[in-house]
């Protein structure tokens, strides 16, 4: 049986993700991509509100159909599905690095980061992104 997350803490400053179960210790770690200046990822406490197994992202210059492993935030005044931890297989296919903010907000993870995660992270999941 997976161990549920309880936690998921994202360090801007450090373009880190960290995964917390029981315990005072992270269980997992991984590098990520967050907004860029023009598009900052929010600073918080959210939840995990939806998750989607597949779903398109869109925006207004863009559509990536049938994304998986799809989890997106909600709570402190974010409107619902506007910002998501999501995979970026184009970022990962054109071999741009993570550790370095590319996104519009989001926080986009690799392949393997967002089926672990995804997994493992129940809605209603507190989500803290620090600066």
């Amino acid at each position: 049986m997976l161990e549920l997350i309880t936690l998921l803490l994202i360090d801007l400053s450090e373009q880190r993700l960290y995964a917390y179960a029981s315990g005072p210790r992270p269980i997992y770690a991984a590098l990520v991509s967050t907004g860029l200046t023009a598009s900052p990822t929010p600073v918080g406490e959210f939840r995990i509100m939806t998750k989607y197994a597949s779903t398109p992202l869109v925006g207004s210059d863009y559509r990536t159909p049938a994304v998986p492993d799809v989890m997106c935030l909600g709570g402190g005044g974010l409107g619902a599905d506007r910002y998501c931890l999501h995979p970026a297989p184009w970022q990962e296919n054109s071999g741009q690095c993570f550790g370095v903010p590319r996104s519009r907000g989001c926080i986009r993870l690799s392949r393997a980061t967002a089926r672990w995660l995804f997994e493992r992270t129940a809605v209603g999941t507190p989500v803290r992104i620090q600066p």
